[in-house]
């Protein structure tokens, strides 16, 4: 081997010049359409969240249009999530104190004091109100319904809206994407003019996925 090395060639201009304009150019390209989806997203989830309170649907069909009633895709409402929770603690304390006495406590720290509520039993409660998306416990040894105070249920994640391609299967070989694609590229669907959107005030109920 030659101690020599082989000095590095410079790249062929044209070839060069003709993959950095490609490069730039989709980036152009790309940041338009980015803005573009924005757009037509946020009318999306308006106009979804819209037909959930009117109608209760929580599915759709998402089509090619058209003459053409081919599902490419779907869209479905998630509901949110919620759970109990400690909103008041010094309140919860005092109910537990003065109904579950065995499940609260004092711990002598220097210089302090320290009221407790036994984790295991707050963590039962709180679970229990979860269950009854209510802030309630009942009780399993005297079958007694407790309102806790200091305790709310409180959202844990919101509705949105989830969007799936549809699959290839044997009667239709392409997938949704694939579909989508072929649409765009046979001038079926037009992506490049922007949609008339209504000025509309943001949606209240779910953010998209």
């Amino acid at each position: 081997m030659s101690d020599v090395e082989k000095k590095t060639e410079a790249p062929d201009p044209a070839h060069l010049a003709a993959v950095l304009r490609r490069r730039q150019a989709m980036r152009a390209r790309l940041d338009q359409a980015e803005v573009m989806f924005e757009d037509v997203n946020r009318e999306a989830t308006r106009l979804l969240a819209q037909q959930y309170k009117a109608t209760k649907s929580t599915k759709a069909d998402v089509t090619l249009g058209g003459d053409d009633d081919t599902k490419f895709a779907t869209v479905t409402r998630v509901g949110g999530e919620a759970e109990a929770r400690i909103t008041d603690r010094t309140a919860f304390e005092a109910w537990v104190r003065d109904t579950y006495p065995d499940h609260f406590g004092f711990r002598i720290i220097p210089a302090r004091t320290e009221v407790f509520v036994d984790d295991a039993f707050a963590d039962r409660v709180l679970n229990a109100a979860t269950a009854a998306n209510s802030p309630q416990y009942a009780d399993p040894d005297t079958g007694v319904i407790h309102d806790v105070p200091g305790v709310a249920i409180q959202p844990t994640r919101s509705p949105y809206f989830r969007w799936l391609f549809t699959r290839s299967s044997k009667r239709q070989a392409l997938d949704g994407r694939e579909l989508a694609v072929e649409a765009i590229q046979a001038g079926r669907l037009d992506l490049d003019t922007p949609l008339a959107l209504d000025a509309a005030p943001p949606a209240e109920d779910a953010p998209a996925a």
